[in-house]
C-alpha cells in the first residue's frame, strides 16, 4: 500500500462539507433524483423490449439526463473542493463538454458491463482503473480516448487501494439505502466529494 489514496481523509472531507452545505446538497439531489424517478417509472411501465418509438424516446433522455447528473456532480465536488463553494460560472463552462462526456460515460460502462459479463472480476478492474475518466473530460477538457489513456496511468499501481476506496464507496451506501433509502441523502453526496479528493490527489501527482 503506497497510502497516495487517502480514504479515510477524502470521507472526513465529503463529511465536513455536506455537513455545512446540508440544505444545499439536499436540494440538488431532488432536483437532479426526481426528473430521473419520474422517467425511470415510466419506463418501467412499458411493455419491455421491441422496437417501441416511446420507450426508446424515454431511454435516451433518461441516458441523456443520468449523463448531466452525473457531470453536475463532477463540477459541484471539485467546486467545494477547490473553491470551497459551488461555482455557477464553472458549470456553465462544461457545455462544449456534454457530448464528449456522453461519448466516454457510454465506452466507460460498455467496458465495465463486458468485464462483469466476463465473471465479475475483469468488470470491477475495469472500474477500478478507468473511474476517472469522467473527470478528466470535465476537469482537463480531454476527448474521450485521452481520459481514458490518463485515467489508466493515473491508476496504475493503485489498484489495491483503490478498490478498497471502491468498496468504502459502496459499503456506505448500502448502509444509507438501508432506512427506506432516506440515508443516501447524506451518503451519496459525502461519498462523491470523497471521490473528488481522491481523483484530485491522483490528478496533482507527477
Amino acid at each position: 500500500m503506497t497510502g497516495r489514496v487517502r480514504i479515510r481523509d477524502s470521507l472526513s472531507f465529503g463529511w465536513r462539507t455536506f455537513r455545512r452545505n446540508t440544505l444545499f446538497f439536499m436540494v440538488l439531489l431532488m432536483i437532479l433524483g426526481i426528473p430521473l424517478a419520474i422517467l425511470g417509472a415510466l419506463l418501467g411501465g412499458l411493455p419491455p423490449g421491441g422496437a417501441d418509438p416511446s420507450r426508446l424516446l424515454l431511454e435516451v433522455t433518461l441516458w441523456a439526463l443520468r449523463s448531466l447528473a452525473a457531470m453536475v456532480i463532477i463540477v459541484v465536488s471539485l467546486s467545494f473542493l477547490d473553491r470551497g463553494a459551488f461555482d455557477m460560472e464553472r458549470l456553465k463552462r462544461m457545455k462544449p463538454l456534454f457530448i464528449p462526456f456522453i461519448v466516454g460515460t457510454f465506452l466507460f460502462f460498455s467496458l465495465v458491463s463486458v468485464g462483469v459479463v466476463l465473471l465479475v472480476v475483469p468488470g470491477v478492474y475495469i472500474a477500478i482503473r478507468f473511474q476517472f475518466t469522467p473527470y478528466l473530460i470535465i476537469d482537463g477538457g480531454m476527448g474521450p480516448i485521452d481520459a481514458f489513456k490518463a485515467a489508466w496511468a493515473m491508476t496504475r499501481g493503485l489498484g489495491l487501494e483503490l478498490f478498497l476506496l471502491l468498496l468504502s464507496i459502496v459499503g456506505l451506501n448500502i448502509l444509507g439505502a438501508v432506512p427506506l433509502g432516506l440515508g443516501l441523502l447524506i451518503t451519496v453526496p459525502v461519498t462523491f466529494l470523497a471521490h473528488a479528493m481522491v481523483y484530485r490527489d491522483l490528478a496533482s501527482l507527477p
